[in-house]
């Protein structure tokens, strides 16, 4: 094998496509890419082309991973958003060469801390990821239903609750900015921030959702990255059952997601009790450079 690592910048789109659907293409989802899907989901999660790596067995890429890079809380921090390995190179070391490389690349860039996401079961990639320095840090759960959304009692009290830009959580002071990637308000430039007032106008908890729409605009899927609550707050149960009844409201007979939920959440526990079931567990891993 005569391996190469090289930035993906320094590719062709075509073999960072090519390299990221041998990887994927016996993955636990679907995840297979066209060449303005890979390009649209670089731009809407802060994925660089400069910060990523394609592997390359002589003139054939066989492997690749994704990073962005964000300051976050005042911390600067590095995602690892999609490490793939084609089926004929697996077993001999590329991913682990693709993560060293990420990580020479961090401690270059400054980073003080590298996050990911694996899938529970993907219980290999969790082990390299352990070796590689990272330790598992929270359990995620995506959650969905189809059913019409039973909300359980709501908070008493004159609560008022509004719409806005997803970049308003940020100003929260108690804004969840350790959260899986993909749920920051970064991510959710086409996405809303509901926050829920007390009858002082003090916010009191806050939820990032997004509302898919077809060709045709008709509104198809309704998701839930965020619903955090203020920790002073009373009945925080009930401020998170106003917050998900307002994020799905007129779903009723649609698809309803939450992503990436921590499991122990009160979000998690609330959006079980009203139907949601898990489609899919994942663990947070963190690494301090």
């Amino acid at each position: 094998m005569e391996l190469t690592v090289k930035r993906l910048s320094e590719c062709t789109l075509n073999q960072a496509v090519e390299a990221w659907n041998k990887g994927f293409e016996d993955y636990y989802v679907q995840i297979v890419m066209t060449v303005d899907m890979f390009l649209a989901r670089m731009a809407a999660e802060s994925l660089s082309a400069d910060y990523s790596f394609v592997a390359f067995d002589g003139d054939g890429p066989v492997g690749i991973i994704l990073n962005g890079i964000r300051t976050i809380g005042g911390v600067k921090t590095a995602w690892n958003g999609g490490t793939a390995v084609a089926v004929s190179h697996r077993r001999l070391g590329v991913a682990k060469q693709l993560l060293e490389a990420s990580i020479q690349l961090y401690r270059e860039e400054g980073v003080s801390r590298a996050t990911l996401e694996a899938f529970k079961q993907n219980e290999k990639a969790i082990a390299l990821y352990r070796q590689m320095g990272y330790e598992v840090t929270d359990q995620l759960v995506l959650l969905e239903s189809s059913e019409a959304w039973q909300p359980g009692e709501l908070p008493r009290g004159d609560y008022t609750v509004r719409w806005s830009g997803p970049h308003e959580a940020a100003r929260l002071p108690f804004y969840n900015a350790n959260s899986a990637w993909q749920t920051g308000w970064q991510s959710l430039k086409d996405g809303h921030t509901v926050i829920a007032s007390d009858p002082q106008g003090r916010p009191v908890g806050y939820a990032l959702a997004k509302r898919v729409y077809d060709a045709s605009g008709e509104h198809t899927s309704t998701i839930l990255y965020q619903c955090v609550t203020n920790p002073d707050a009373p009945d925080t149960g009930g401020i998170v059952r106003l917050l998900c009844s307002e994020v799905f409201t007129g779903a009723d007979a649609l698809r309803k997601r939450a992503f990436n939920l921590p499991r122990t959440s009160v979000c998690a526990e609330v959006l079980a009790a009203g139907g949601f079931t898990v489609a899919t567990e994942q663990v947070k891993m963190d690494k301090s450079l």
